[in-house]
């Protein structure tokens, strides 16, 4: 009994010494079934609860690292950024999905086509470039502007404003990678292309897809995942190659844009095979439509409550202190969306950033050699993942548990306490700055606050690379 469970519960790294393992692992299974539907959340709490940020986890027949705090976080991505460049090869993702138009970039395992993919990708979003972007980012915010003013009637019919910023996330990959945009909120192509990209993404989560990590899941009959993948491949196949026909017609009328594909298919790009492009624009496409509207609809949502339109308030007086007269608001109004010059505004970006985490388990990484974590060498080929969502709102760095506090001073530490009230005017320098921010509550701690002192604010969120 004792080598049958100790065969059933063999990982493919043996267990890191040095590195703490959570309990209660299974033979099979592992910790997955313990792990639940909200592995962040979970892991988390185990964090807590065990007094160690960093540990190891059984998924199934695979280890993994995981990583929790920010400073730790911080730490294993900024010293070992060559030692975790490579990602694992999931069953679903890569070899059921991806298995026709290549991987994403942020899923591929490192290799020269890896290499090429990244640093082409780079280039193209390189903040240089983004200048040359300029027009369509005002195209696109003028028409969510636009159409939500037409379609609210001015704001007496209640309208969702998520589908117009998924529109405007969608569009402005389309444009830097066909050359295409959709007018419609509710185009067909528009609205096919999010639901398979979100399927997706739902598919590549390990608490909805135990097969990558218990093998033998694989091969049941009557396999509803594999169906499902193999729908949601041919689905993306289907309008990858409907937007690269689109292409093709428009450099065969002389009407193309300058974009990423007719770039390759007129021969203007030679270091890119087929498959590289079609990777990138596909990781452009894919990755843009969940993360910003995520994050921008939670940060708009904020604003709207009450507290978060005293927040309005308090941004238009700094942005009229910084354009005093009407004539250099209106010009402000043309041109500064290619500026940062209102450190108000740049603060509530990057709280809505750290905040709301679109990708709360980060996409796994993959020892490309051993890596060092004190007294312990994680070896070549371990999973690690990074929980952003926890690195993101982690004490002591975002020290309270009440919302963020948008201040431009430096305020001491405030007691933690999970109520929002407004201050009444008796409470002392009650105007100084806004009320606390009532942001959505997430399904991870009550609401984290933004660190008080410009050094901390300096830190942003854990990238969801």
């Amino acid at each position: 009994m004792l080598i049958n469970t100790q065969v059933l519960s063999r990982t493919d790294i043996p267990y890191i010494r040095g590195i703490p393992e959570i309990p209660g692992a299974l033979p099979i299974t592992g910790h997955l079934t313990q792990l639940g539907d909200d592995h962040a959340t979970v892991c988390e709490k185990w964090w807590r609860l065990y007094g160690n940020s960093v540990f190891q986890i059984q998924l199934g027949n695979t280890r993994a690292v995981i990583v929790n705090s920010f400073e730790d976080c911080k730490k294993i991505l900024v010293s070992n950024s060559q030692g975790l460049i490579d990602r694992p090869k999931l069953y679903t993702f890569h070899g059921l999905i991806s298995s026709t138009q290549g991987f994403t970039i942020g899923s591929s395992p490192w290799d020269e086509s890896c290499r090429n993919k990244r640093k082409a990708a780079s280039t193209t979003l390189s903040k240089g470039m983004m200048k040359s972007y300029y027009d369509m980012f005002d195209l696109e915010s003028y028409c969510i502007a636009r159409d939500l003013c037409r379609d609210s009637n001015s704001g007496e019919v209640e309208v969702s404003i998520r589908p117009y910023i998924q529109r405007y996330a969608l569009n402005t990959t389309l444009t830097l990678c066909y050359g295409i945009r959709m007018d419609a909120v509710y185009d067909d192509l528009l609205r096919e292309i999010l639901e398979v990209g979100s399927a997706i993404s739902l598919l590549r989560s390990a608490s909805e897809n135990y097969q990558d990590y218990v093998p033998i899941l694989r091969y049941l009959p009557n396999n509803e995942k594999n169906r499902r993948s193999k729908e949601l491949r041919e689905r993306r196949d289907k309008y990858l190659n409907e937007l690269l026909d689109k292409v093709r017609e428009m450099i065969k009328n002389g009407t193309e844009k300058p974009c990423i594909s007719a770039a390759i298919l007129k021969d203007e790009e030679t270091r890119l095979t087929g498959v590289e492009v079609s990777s990138i624009c596909l990781s452009l496409v894919s990755g843009g439509f969940e993360t910003i509207p995520g994050t921008l609809v939670s940060c708009i949502g904020s604003l709207s409550t009450p507290e978060g339109q005293i927040y309005q308030e308090h941004a238009y007086a700094e942005i009229r202190k910084m354009y005093p007269d009407d004539a250099a608001l209106k010009q402000a109004w043309a041109t500064d969306f290619e500026k940062e010059t209102v450190p108000y505004l740049n603060a509530i970006v990057k709280e809505a950033g750290r905040y709301y985490t679109v990708s709360n388990m980060s996409l796994p990484r993959k020892t490309m050699s051993e890596v060092r974590w004190g007294d312990a060498v994680i070896p070549k080929g371990t999973m690690v993942l990074i929980n952003a969502q926890a690195g993101n709102h982690g004490r002591p760095l975002f020290h309270c548990t009440k919302p963020m506090i948008l201040s431009q001073k430096t305020d001491s530490p405030q007691t933690q306490t999970t109520s929002v009230p407004r201050p009444q005017p008796s409470t002392p320098n009650a105007g100084s700055h806004p009320p606390p921010l009532h942001l959505p509550s997430t399904p991870l701690l009550p609401t984290p606050t933004l660190p008080t002192s410009p050094s901390a604010l300096a830190h942003g969120p854990v990238p969801a690379l």
